[in-house]
């Protein structure tokens, strides 16, 4: 008989966004399949970390304690979580902490956000303007980062617990719109003294008309978001 090792995780943080991201594209690109059974091998061939060729030879029994554990896994209420540790190759452990004020975020965090956070092939970018360093820390109350742009912290994002990931997306999808009405008007309010502003918004080609109605839009994509929070490995 041939050994192999499963390393099945024992809890929903130890899995990384770009596990679920990579399941979620092959969930994608499968279906219309009408066999379950690839799909549940992929489950645990990737949360697993295993060869498809391994998963394959392991007894049917015990397949199905897994594929149900894993399961159990994601069958859980999605909480906001407001600050996770990440460790670098060099061992150096950062904190990173949730925005500590949404009706602070800045138009372009805005955009961004409104941009990335509908699809979940780039929610890392998503993590990357919702979550940074922490750079001050007192009595409960914090300070993170200024926002320089997802890229700064997109790629370590895709390691990030994707319990950290799906419990933004839950956040935000329950938000909907009472959020993005209380965010567009301070906005506007803010656009109503800013020139820079305004050019900006007219360079992109949209201008004011696009400012406005955005909250509309992204009212309309955070709809999208119930139907990928409802897949189920």
């Amino acid at each position: 008989m041939v050994k192999f090792t499963l390393n099945l995780p024992m809890e929903l943080s130890a899995i990384q966004l770009h596990k679920y991201q990579k399941y979620l594209s092959i969930v994608e690109q499968n279906k219309d399949a009408e066999d379950r059974h690839f799909l549940n091998m992929k489950s645990v061939e990737i949360f697993c970390e295993a060869s498809l060729k391994d998963v394959k030879g392991v007894p049917a029994k015990l397949f199905s304690d897994i594929v149900f554990k894993v399961n159990t896994l994601f069958d859980t209420e999605h909480k906001l979580v407001q600050k996770f540790d990440m460790t670098d190759a060099n061992g150096k452990t950062i904190t990173f902490g949730f925005i500590p004020k949404l009706e602070d975020m800045s138009f372009g965090e805005f955009l961004d956000l409104e941009s990335f956070i509908v699809d979940w092939s780039t929610m890392h970018k998503a993590m990357a303007v919702l979550y940074r360093p922490i750079t001050n820390n007192r009595k409960g109350f914090y300070q993170i980062e200024e926002y320089e742009g997802s890229h700064k912290y997109s790629d370590i994002m895709r390691d990030a617990p994707v319990n950290v990931a799906l419990g933004a997306m839950v956040f935000f999808y329950h938000l909907g719109s009472d959020l993005l009405d209380c965010m567009m008007s301070y906005l506007e309010g803010q656009m109503k003294d800013n020139t820079t502003l305004k050019e900006t918004l007219a360079e992109n080609g949209d201008g004011t008309r696009r400012f406005i109605n955005l909250h509309q839009e992204m009212s309309q994509n955070l709809k999208k978001l119930k139907d990928s929070l409802q897949v189920s490995v």
